[in-house]
C-alpha cells in the first residue's frame, strides 16, 4: 500500500496539488510519467532520485516552466496552464531551484523583489510606479529576516556574494509570495548544518500553516527526518510511495537505484614519512586567517565549517583567487605564492570549484571541449593541437571517468549534475595535479555518483595525490577523509584524526569551543576556541 494511499482522508479542499496523467516526451524519450499524485494541504513530500531520474521536470512542469506533453495538473483545485510560471506563481506555486536564478548585476533588495512592487512604494505618476528606495531595503529586509537572515547588506549586488547567501536569498524571494506549495529543490546543498536546519524548519513552518511542500534532496537523512511521505523517482517513473517508517536509507537506495549501493572503504591515512605537500603558517587574507595547515602526499584532508567559516576563501586563497595579505605557503619544498589561478595550475594544483555551472563549465560547450581544457597543451606536439588527438583523449577520459552520455560532441549542460561533476574532476585529474583542491565536491548529485566520485578522489589519493576537501556536507567528510581540520571566523580550531572523527566534535569546533585536538602544523599546546 502506497503512502497516498495510507494518508488518512480528508475533503477535497484539503488537495493542494492533483497530478493525473502527466507525462513528458522529448522526441520518443519520455523523461516523465507520473499517473498519478497527490499533495495535501500541510504536507511535507520528500522526493528522491538518482540524477536524470526526472525530479527537475517534474517540478518544471508544477512551476509552469515546463509543459507537460499528456496530463492534467491542478493547484488548489484550478487547471494549470502549461509553460506558464507566471499562472503558475498566480495560482500559489513557488519554486527554490536549485541553480537560483538570480541576477548578479542587480542588488539584494532589487532580486528579492524583482517582478512586483514593492508594498512599500508611493504607487503610480504620470503612469509610471516610483521607486521607493529606502522602502525597498526595509522589505527586503523584512524579508531576509523573515528566514533567519539579518547580516546581508540589500545594497550589495548579488554576484558579489558566495553561493550560500545566494541560497538563502532565493529561498526568501520564494516565501515572500506567501506560496500554497512551496517547492524546494536541494535547498540545503550549498549550506552548513545551521543553515541547512534552517531552511528544514523553515519547510516545517509552511505545513504547519496550511501549506505544501515538496522537498527535493540528494542527503537522505534530511529527507527522511522532513518528510511526511517519501517519493522515488526512477528512469521518470514513480517506483515508490512510502511512509516515514518504510523509508529506511537501504530502501530509499534501492528504490533510487534499482540494487544495493555498496559503500567503499576509504584507504588508510599516509605515513608521517609521507612528503608534505602543502604547508601553510599565518595565512591572511580578507577574512581569513592567520590559517595554519598541511597536507601530505596520499592524503585526503577535509575542512569543515558553518556558513561564513572560509572554508572556500582559504581554498580560494591558495588557490590566487583571491590576494593573501601576509603569511607563507610552501608547495611540494617551494615558496608559492600565485598571483592568478592559471600559475598555480601551472604549478601543478587544481581546483574544483563549488559552483560548476558559473565558475567552470562552459555549458554550451561540448563535452570533449570541456574537459580536456586544462592539458590541450600537453596533447598538443609542437603546439599544434589535431582534432584526432583531442577526440582520443577526450573519450578515454569520459571512459575513465565513467562519464554517462550519448557522445563527447553534446553540450555538457545536456548532462545531468553527476556527470557534469565528472567532467570537472576529469578535467582537473587529467592534468596530474600535486594538489586537488575540492570546494563542496558533490554539491546537487545524486547519491549513486557520490559513490561513484568519492571512488575517484580515493584513487587520486591512492595514487600520492594531496586532496584538500571543503564541504558543508558532514557525513561527506567522515566518510571521505583520513583527517579533518575545522574552521571558525577565518581561523582553523581543530584538527581532527579519523580516529576521532563525529558530527558532535566537528560541530562543537565548529561553534567556537575548543575541543582539544592541535593542528600538526601547530605546537603541542592545544588550540584555544575562538570566541
Amino acid at each position: 500500500m502506497s503512502a497516498t494511499e495510507t494518508t488518512s482522508p480528508g475533503a477535497v479542499a484539503d488537495i493542494a496539488v492533483s497530478l493525473s496523467g502527466v507525462s513528458k516526451s522529448y522526441g520518443p524519450v519520455k523523461v516523465l510519467d507520473i499517473p498519478e499524485l497527490e499533495l495535501r494541504r500541510g504536507q511535507i513530500v520528500g522526493v528522491v532520485g538518482e540524477n536524470g531520474a526526472g525530479k527537475s521536470t517534474l517540478m518544471g512542469v508544477l512551476s509552469g516552466t515546463v509543459t507537460a506533453t499528456t496530463g492534467t495538473i491542478l493547484i488548489d483545485g484550478e487547471e494549470l496552464h502549461g509553460g506558464r510560471p507566471d499562472h503558475a506563481q498566480a495560482l500559489g506555486v513557488s519554486l527554490v531551484a536549485q541553480e537560483f536564478p538570480l541576477v548578479g548585476q542587480l542588488s539584494v533588495a532589487e532580486n528579492l523583489l524583482l517582478g512586483r512592487h514593492p508594498e512599500s512604494n508611493a504607487g503610480r505618476r504620470f503612469g509610471h510606479w516610483l521607486f521607493d528606495r529606502a522602502g525597498t531595503r526595509r522589505e527586503a529586509q523584512a524579508l531576509l529576516a523573515d528566514v533567519g537572515v539579518e547580516q546581508v547588506d540589500v545594497d550589495r549586488p548579488v554576484e558579489r556574494l558566495p553561493v550560500p547567501v545566494r541560497q538563502m536569498i532565493e529561498i526568501a524571494k520564494a516565501w515572500g509570495h506567501h506560496p500554497l506549495v512551496l517547492i524546494l529543490d536541494e535547498p540545503t546543498s550549498s549550506l552548513g548544518p545551521v543553515e541547512a536546519d534552517r531552511v528544514l524548519a523553515l519547510a516545517r513552518r509552511h505545513a504547519e500553516a496550511g501549506g505544501a511542500v515538496l522537498f527535493i534532496g540528494h542527503r537522505l537523512d534530511e529527507v527522511r527526518s522532513l518528510a511526511d511521505r517519501v517519493i522515488v523517482l526512477r528512469g521518470g517513473r514513480l517506483v515508490a510511495d512510502l511512509t516515514p517508517e518504510q523509508a529506511s536509507e537501504e530502501r530509499l537506495i534501492r528504490e533510487m537505484v534499482g540494487s544495493e549501493l555498496a559503500r567503499a572503504d576509504v584507504s588508510p591515512p599516509p605515513s608521517v614519512e609521507q612528503q608534505v605537500v602543502l604547508r601553510v603558517s599565518g595565512l591572511t587574507a580578507d577574512g581569513l586567517g592567520p590559517v595554519e595547515l598541511e597536507v601530505r602526499a596520499g592524503e585526503i584532508l577535509g575542512v569543515a565549517g558553518l556558513m561564513g567559516s572560509g572554508r572556500s576563501r582559504l581554498l580560494h586563497t591558495i588557490m590566487g583567487a583571491q590576494p593573501r595579505t601576509g603569511g607563507t605557503v610552501t608547495y611540494q619544498g617551494a615558496d608559492f605564492h600565485p598571483r592568478h589561478p592559471a600559475e598555480a595550475v601551472e604549478a601543478g594544483v587544481g581546483l574544483v570549484p563549488e559552483d560548476r555551472k558559473e565558475q567552470s563549465l562552459i555549458l554550451g560547450a561540448s563535452v570533449r571541449w570541456n574537459i580536456t581544457l586544462a592539458t590541450l597543451r600537453r596533447i598538443s606536439r609542437r603546439g599544434v593541437l589535431t582534432p584526432k588527438a583531442d577526440r582520443e583523449h577526450a573519450g578515454r577520459l569520459v571512459k575513465e571517468l565513467g562519464v554517462r552520455l550519448h557522445t563527447p560532441e553534446q553540450p555538457v549542460g545536456d548532462l545531468s549534475g553527476g556527470n557534469q561533476q565528472k567532467v570537472v574532476f576529469g578535467r582537473w585529474l587529467a592534468t596530474k595535479p600535486g594538489l586537488l583542491l575540492l570546494d563542496e565536491p558533490t554539491r546537487g548529485v545524486d547519491v549513486g555518483a557520490k559513490a561513484e566520485i568519492y571512488g575517484l578522489i580515493d584513487e587520486a589519493a591512492k595514487e600520492g595525490l594531496a586532496v584538500i576537501a571543503a564541504s558543508s556536507e558532514l557525513e561527506e567528510l567522515l566518510w571521505i577523509c583520513h583527517r579533518i581540520v575545522v574552521m571558525a571566523h577565518g581561523r582553523v580550531v581543530a584538527d581532527i584524526p579519523r580516529e576521532r572523527f563525529s558530527k558532535e566534535l566537528i560541530m562543537t569546533a565548529a561553534a567556537g569551543t575548543q575541543v582539544g585536538t592541535p593542528n600538526r602544523a601547530q605546537t603541542e599546546t592545544p588550540k584555544e576556541a575562538i570566541a
